[in-house]
């Protein structure tokens, strides 16, 4: 368990306090999907109810949660997930939103109907390819430059896999 709380932290620690916060507040390993989604976005202030989805879209592709249903359930020990006193997230728009808005604009489409196509492009590629990627591969086979935003998606992968290889000590990650 320590080291998946460890790679949890690892790929994107303000992902794992925003998945664990819920849980924490709750007291409870699974949530019913919408109490997820209201702890976050009216709790927390932290986006629009899309935005939260997407993240619980992203989390459950990492493994960080399972979707049972109407529920949602943690794949790690939120309890031991020490959420730093005043935690914010951040409002910096990140890769998704970014291609979620380029997408829209040059299209006509919702956010909400892109977001709804990315995660059937997702799930016809079984979950192996992050949402901000895939938006950026429909992006593309949309007639879209993406070329500026994938390489600074390039660039947060390679960090994201050189803090995973720094962040557990080598005993854990033999575990």
């Amino acid at each position: 368990m320590h080291q998946i709380i460890c790679l949890v932290f690892a790929l994107d620690p303000e992902k794992a306090f925003l998945v664990a916060t819920p849980f924490k507040k709750r007291g409870k390993s699974s949530l019913k999907i919408s109490d997820f989604i209201f702890a976050l976005s009216l709790d927390l202030k932290w986006g629009p109810p899309e935005k939260v989805r997407a993240l619980l879209r992203e989390a459950e592709a990492e493994g960080m949660v399972k979707m049972e249903g109407e529920m949602v359930v943690a794949a790690f020990d939120a309890a031991a997930v020490v959420v730093p006193l005043g935690f914010k997230p951040s409002t910096e728009e990140g890769i998704l939103d970014q291609a979620i808005r380029l997408i829209t604009s040059h299209t006509g489409m919702s956010r909400k109907e892109v977001i709804a196509l990315a995660n059937e492009k997702q799930d016809s590629l079984k979950k192996l390819v992050e949402l901000d990627a895939v938006v950026l591969l429909i992006a593309r086979e949309m007639g879209i430059d993406v070329s500026e935003l994938a390489a600074s998606a390039y660039q947060n992968l390679l960090a994201r896999g050189k803090e995973v290889m720094g962040a557990c000590s080598p005993a854990e990650s033999q575990a």
